[in-house]
């Protein structure tokens, strides 16, 4: 018998379609239009005219720094035509000139899969999901001729545990899957708008907006990707497959200066260990194993203090090392205590990056286990 467990903030949505006119537009207000470090940017964004009976979608919100080109990247639900947004201004983000580009994606979160050595038996999969600090969905996917499958009608925050297993009880699992979530991937924007404001104690002038807005042109290539990758040319003659890795995958604080960064593409040293853990505290000296009381999982301490652990940049403060093969481990920065990066700063923190972050959607972790990224919390932090 399978096991609902929706006490976990997955909601049902309608799955219906919808197709936004031309003439739908996107509405956006700020509860102002300059900002300072430490305020919070309250929007509001709706289409006109005005629906209340749309379905579900997903409104994407892109911060372009004008004059340096990074850019942020954050998604929200966008339901019943609406989306109210909060975004605390962290004490990092530079004065200047930025652009808010909303772009809203008929889609809304679900995961697409295929059984890759599926057979003529195989009718449904079971699955589970679990985010952290809550309790497990447990329930099942029919599979579709081709050994298709899709989930649809999730919302989470933060990012999401999918593991999957047969029907039948096995001691080995030989499932070979896919999955790709569709608002992860290349989409056709429905509607976009653009907005700009400015952060720092000497607002703009409108003279400044003015020329500002009329200088600015969103593209869905970061004007930073390009400066960077002309940088890289220019410096060298050969990138190297660590060098490539990090430029495409490690972003914000955990592209530290600071951090120990260990990778194994000319050693294969990782894979003589058990697991993860094993391999850290032999390397790392302070980093210790202790033994959770609760649930006799491993923890990892540092100067007596838990270790924060990230997988491909999302924080799993449930983490056990024997969820990850070692053989799924593509590179590992390690921050030491007191670093910007950590939780509280006490622990240090360790940052896991799997093999397949950069080539698929669903961070994978083996053929049949991946972490899949949801939508950002209405309130959260704009750093």
């Amino acid at each position: 018998m399978i096991v609902k467990a929706f006490s976990i903030i997955v909601f049902l949505l309608a799955a219906f379609a919808v197709k936004v006119s031309a003439a739908d537009t996107l509405v956006v207000i700020f509860d102002k239009q300059h900002f300072v470090q430490g305020d919070s940017i309250e929007m509001e964004v709706y289409n006109e005219p005005f629906r209340a009976d749309l379905p579900a979608q997903t409104l994407h919100l892109w911060i372009d720094n004008i004059k340096t080109g990074r850019r942020w990247k954050y998604r929200y639900p966008f339901l019943k035509g609406r989306c109210k947004i909060s975004l605390k201004i962290n004490d990092s983000i530079p004065n200047g000139a930025y652009a808010f580009n909303f772009l809203l994606q008929k889609k809304f979160l679900a995961i697409n899969g295929k059984l890759t050595n599926s057979t003529s038996q195989d009718k449904e999969i079971n699955y589970m999901a679990r985010a952290r600090n809550k309790p497990a969905i447990i329930d099942g996917a029919v599979l579709q001729p081709g050994g298709y499958f899709e989930i649809n009608n999730l919302y989470f925050t933060d990012s999401l545990f999918f593991g999957f297993s047969p029907m039948e009880k096995s001691k080995v699992n030989k499932l070979k899957i896919s999955i790709e979530t569709p608002i992860d991937s290349v989409f056709t924007t429905e509607a976009i708008t653009t907005e700009f404001v400015s952060v720092g104690k000497v607002e703009m002038q409108n003279s400044q907006n003015d020329s500002v807005k009329y200088e600015y042109v969103f593209s869905e290539v970061s004007r930073k990707d390009k400066e960077l990758l002309a940088e890289l040319v220019l410096k060298t003659k050969v990138t190297t497959r660590r060098k490539k890795f990090e430029a495409e995958n490690v972003s914000g604080l955990f592209d530290s200066e600071n951090a120990i960064t260990l990778d194994f593409y000319d050693s294969d040293e990782l894979n003589g260990y058990t697991d993860i853990y094993s391999y850290l505290v032999t390397k790392m000296p302070g980093l210790r194993i202790e033994t959770n009381p609760e649930n006799g999982q491993p923890l990892l301490y540092w100067r007596n203090e838990k270790t924060d652990i990230y997988v491909d940049e999302f924080a799993d403060t449930d983490f056990s090392p024997y969820s990850i093969s070692t053989q799924d481990i593509e590179m590992i920065k390690i921050y030491r205590p007191g670093n910007r990066m950590a939780m509280d700063g006490l622990g240090g923190s360790v940052a896991i990056y799997t093999k397949r972050r950069s080539t698929k959607p669903g961070n994978k972790l083996s053929n049949y286990s991946f972490y899949v990224k949801g939508y950002t919390a209405k309130t959260a932090e704009w750093k």
